[in-house]
C-alpha cells in the first residue's frame, strides 16, 4: 500500500493534471496518447491493488476487513473505470484535441 501511494503521488497524480489541463484546453495534441498510457496504467495499478489486498497469503495488516470489502472493491474499480472512461472520450472525439491551424494572411502572400 505504501508503494502504490508513492507511485500514484509520482506518476498517476502529475498525469491526472496534464489531463485536466487538456480536458480545459483544447487542441492538445499530446492528450489522446497520454490518456491512453495513463488508462492503461491505472488498470494495471488497480488489478495489483486489490488483487493484493484479496489475496489469501497476503499479511493480515494488509488486507481489507470483510465488512468494508464491498467498499474498497467498488471505490477501486470506479477509480479504474475513471480513467478508461476518459481514454473512450478521448478516443471517440479526437478532433477536440488536434491544434487548428491558422489560416492563411494577407501577409503571408507573395508579391510578384
Amino acid at each position: 500500500p505504501k508503494f502504490q501511494m508513492l507511485v500514484y503521488m509520482f506518476y498517476a497524480l502529475p498525469l491526472f493534471c496534464l489531463c485536466l489541463y487538456g480536458l480545459v484546453r483544447p487542441g492538445c495534441t499530446w492528450m489522446l496518447d497520454w490518456t491512453v498510457v495513463l488508462a492503461g496504467a491505472m488498470a494495471q495499478a488497480q488489478f495489483s491493488h486489490v488483487g493484493a489486498s484479496l489475496h489469501h497469503r497476503t499479511p493480515y495488516t494488509y488486507r481489507i476487513p470483510a465488512d468494508t470489502w464491498w467498499i474498497f472493491f467498488f471505490s477501486n474499480v470506479l477509480y479504474a473505470l475513471g480513467t478508461q472512461l476518459l481514454a473512450y472520450r478521448c478516443t471517440r472525439n479526437p478532433g477536440f484535441f488536434t491544434s487548428t491551424a491558422p489560416g492563411p494572411q494577407d501577409g503571408d502572400k507573395k508579391h510578384k
